[in-house]
């Protein structure tokens, strides 16, 4: 009888454990969008750490083409320097233990110091997006990107 105790006891102690420690990693709607206007303050200001935000096997779907994490900046300092008014709307948040999914509708309002090959100066851009966030090393993180412009 001491044994079927002893036993019962173990197993409880170890599921509580696994409660515990489940609960503490959570992802919450919080965190999710600390991360997401982080990494878009990283992408506007600060580029050298936007892959603290990122993955290593990161991807983002962006104008039609599939960009890794090198890619992608390259193709952001093409713009050179930049002001931005981002504004993001109709944020849909649905979360998993230790990930997140993101859908939205972003719009940029972006004035450039040099112009474009064609002349402009100040690019509007509305887009359709969404996004894959995991936990990684108890951070959450970008996995994923796609992002559809629509207008």
């Amino acid at each position: 009888m001491n044994k079927i105790y002893t036993t019962l006891l173990c197993a409880f102690i170890l599921v509580s454990c696994d409660l515990v420690k489940s609960d503490d990693q959570k992802v919450t709607e919080e965190e999710v969008i600390q991360v997401f206007n982080d990494m878009f303050y990283a992408l506007d200001n600060d580029l050298d750490s936007y892959e603290n935000y990122v993955t290593d096997d990161f991807l983002i779907y962006e104008i039609g083409r599939k960009f890794n994490l090198d890619e992608f900046l390259d193709f952001v300092k093409g713009f050179g320097k930049f002001e931005s008014d981002r504004t993001f709307k109709n944020l849909r948040i649905d979360l998993d233990e230790n990930s997140a999914h993101v859908s939205l509708e972003h719009i940029g309002e972006f004035t450039l110091e040099s112009p474009t090959p064609e002349g402009e100066t100040y690019l509007y851009y509305e887009w359709l997006e969404s996004a894959y966030l995991v936990k990684e090393n108890g951070e959450l993180k970008f996995k994923f990107y796609f992002s559809q412009q629509v207008n």
